[in-house]
């Protein structure tokens, strides 16, 4: 018996929208085809990873031989008899509808029920609770909680009593979004809050925090227990979308966060964390999923913002987590990251000059060091998945 992976990055947009036939925009469609073998880099053992087309893997598998993988795949018509569960990158109305088209057993699939439980804890404004609960704990918490307009009239008064501020859509992921502002609403900050609102209902105000790193804690939940299954150390951008992880031990993450605030402070937060989300999420989810966090600075120093958002799905993150601890010398470090590129000409060139630069060494089946494209490379390819290792 095998699980059955899906790479379906869509699926926050697919929330949003609540529906069983959600068709993503053509950017999305982009990465969720260039990345769809993903899962063969996370995959438990035995596990499947279902394409649109079966051969569309055949270039990595001889990297996923040479680190002990299996790297096996299946197309969507054509799925294994012997799935014991699936395992999509997130669960949605959208995504169960497919995989009922493609024959799944429905007693392996979440109910109606279940999935808008699910959704209604990927919501942004579930944070407030995790905060008020980590608070009780006598961990250290902002005191502004996220505030959740359904007005935009409530919005426009409380963006022009904040110096800087976020507004976030309920449901959106890898730092899509969010919109920053700074004292002011104008047309296009209107425009953005009346399509978040005319689409989700809701839009999520939180303080502006002078961030100096991004951090996560990853976990699993086996249905009955949610456990701690490590950190994530991250990167995003100006506009605070996703670009990439560092490929590092947890022990490597722990010292990196020791350099701001003290350790013993992110040891609680993850003690809490996991009993919080034993009564909370496990009865209603299994799977991997993360918290994201954030070290800011005050007045006082620095101090960590245990819950931004919680990702109740896998999440690159997790990725990058279980591939260093799989795939990596453990005497070496690294990055991994997602990109995009306009021109697919400037993909290709690109990935045969790092290549060259940086040719792949692997020693008794880990990565020693060098540059590996986790995804295919094609001639139509515009995103991309990828490693740089060497040695500490």
């Amino acid at each position: 018996m095998a699980f059955l992976y899906l790479f379906n990055p869509e699926n926050d947009l697919a929330l949003a929208q609540g529906c069983e036939n959600y068709t993503p925009p053509p950017l999305v469609q982009a990465i969720v085809h260039d990345l769809s073998p993903l899962p063969l880099w996370y995959a438990s053992t035995g596990g499947v990873t279902c394409l649109s087309s079966a051969d569309y893997a055949d270039s990595l598998l001889p990297l996923l031989a040479a680190v002990g993988a299996e790297g096996r795949v299946c197309p969507t018509d054509a799925l294994p008899t012997e799935v014991s569960a699936c395992r999509p990158w997130g669960w949605s109305p959208d995504v169960v509808h497919r995989f009922k088209r493609w024959g799944v057993a429905p007693e392996l699939l979440p109910s109606a029920d279940l999935l808008e439980r699910q959704r209604a804890w990927a919501h942004r404004v579930r944070t407030r609770e995790v905060l008020s609960f980590l608070k009780e704990e006598g961990i250290d918490v902002p005191d502004e909680m996220p505030i959740a307009f359904q007005e935009e009239s409530a919005v426009r008064s409380w963006v022009e009593a904040q110096p800087r501020a976020m507004l976030k859509a309920p449901w959106s992921g890898s730092g899509r979004g969010i919109c920053r502002t700074f004292g002011y609403y104008d047309l296009y900050l209107s425009r953005w809050v009346q399509g978040i609102l005319r689409q989700q209902g809701t839009v999520i105000g939180e303080p502006y925090f002078e961030k100096v790193a991004d951090m996560a804690m990853e976990f699993f939940s086996d249905g009955s227990r949610v456990t701690f299954a490590g950190y994530s150390w991250f990167t995003t951008d100006e506009r605070c979308q996703y670009q990439g992880n560092a490929l590092l031990s947890d022990r490597a993450i722990e010292q990196r966060f020791a350099a701001y605030c003290p350790l013993d402070t992110l040891h609680r937060v993850r003690s809490s964390l996991e009993r919080f989300f034993t009564c909370s999420v496990a009865p209603l989810y299994s799977g991997y999923f993360g918290v994201d966090m954030l070290i800011y600075r005050r007045a006082d120093g620095f101090a960590l913002h245990p819950c931004i958002e919680i990702n109740l799905r896998m999440n690159m993150g997790m990725v990058a987590r279980i591939f260093y601890d799989r795939y990596v010398s453990s005497e070496s470090e690294g990055i991994y990251r997602v990109d995009y590129f306009p021109q697919t000409d400037s993909l290709s060139a690109d990935h045969s000059a790092r290549q060259a630069a940086n040719p792949l060494c692997i020693s008794g089946g880990k990565i020693v060091s060098g540059y590996m494209s986790l995804t295919p490379i094609l001639p139509t390819t515009r995103y991309r998945a990828y490693v740089e290792v060497h040695p500490k």
